[in-house]
């Protein structure tokens, strides 16, 4: 998930805890930001769990063309440049390992973010 602020920073997190005037974020158990509720715009969910040997989650940034998956072994890729369209077929697919390896793996710009 993400924290995104009025000033529309993003700080990434896998778990927010509510404090009495902002939100305490944590990624692996240790503290990666805090936003004053004030400060505050929205939190929005990243990614959606999928059952996979090798992928843990898959989300899209329908603003920037960004798809992000996370996979088992804790490393999250943003892959830039991606379709609404293959996001949903990634989603839905029946073997998310095989539709990476045949329609993303290779295909588009990428970056880890973790």
């Amino acid at each position: 998930m993400k924290a995104i602020t009025v000033g529309d920073q993003r700080i990434e997190c896998d778990e927010l805890e509510e404090g009495r005037h902002g939100l305490v974020l944590y990624q692996d158990d240790r503290i990666v930001g805090y936003v004053p509720y004030d400060r505050l715009e929205c939190v929005a969910q990243t990614r959606s769990p999928v059952a996979s040997s090798s992928i843990r989650s898959i989300g899209y940034d329908d603003e920037a063309d960004e798809l992000e998956i996370e996979f088992q072994s804790g490393g999250v890729y943003r892959y830039a440049g991606v379709s609404q369209e293959t996001y949903e077929e990634f989603l839905s697919a029946r073997s998310h390992g095989t539709y990476f390896h045949e329609n993303v793996r290779g295909q588009y710009d990428y970056h880890r973010i973790r």
